[in-house]
């Protein structure tokens, strides 16, 4: 069974942590609100040199960015592991997905690689700076915080051209 498959089936210790709900635009709403209001807190981190702070924020600014994806194709995710899968699989990859779960990508539009690297990226420098011991540079940071910017500002245009909203970048 592939990642994918766990995350909408579940093991016999590990429930469903994909599911199946109503496209809900009002949902993905409130998660770009939250993602937005984690890229305040991250660029507060930064300017006080809190720089682990920064990542983690930043991260979370994504993650909820994600789960705003999600709920715009009619998913549910559980855990971060199955938003990020669901995330790449729907949005970027568009191809090797089993058919039981076209329906999500052809609900999707396509998103540039560059968006799951650095959500990826994201994740793996969060970890480090939520559990290492090290120095997080203001480099290290702000390479996690421009990518978050990014990824929100995109999710932000599709979650509002599903709303029926025109987006235009500020700035």
């Amino acid at each position: 069974m592939n990642l994918l498959d766990r995350c909408f089936e579940g093991t016999a210790n590990v429930p469903r942590r994909l599911l199946k709900v109503p496209e809900n635009t009002d949902k993905a709403k409130e998660h770009i609100e939250k993602a937005n209001w984690n890229l305040q807190a991250a660029t507060l981190m930064s300017e006080n040199k809190f720089f682990d702070w920064t990542i983690t924020c930043s991260y979370y600014a994504m993650y909820h960015a994600t789960m705003a994806s999600l709920w715009l194709i009619g998913l549910e995710a559980r855990s971060h592991e199955c938003a990020i899968i669901a995330f790449e699989a729907f949005y970027v990859k568009e191809q090797g997905v089993s058919k039981k779960y076209l329906e999500y990508v052809q609900k999707a539009r396509g998103l540039s690689k560059k968006y799951s690297d650095s959500l990826e990226y994201a994740k793996t420098e969060r970890i480090k700076a939520s559990y290492g011991l090290g120095e997080i540079t203001s480099q290290e940071a702000g390479k996690v915080l421009t990518d978050s910017r990014d990824f929100v500002t995109e999710i932000t245009r599709v979650v509002s051209e599903a709303r029926g909203i025109s987006y235009h970048k500020m700035g």
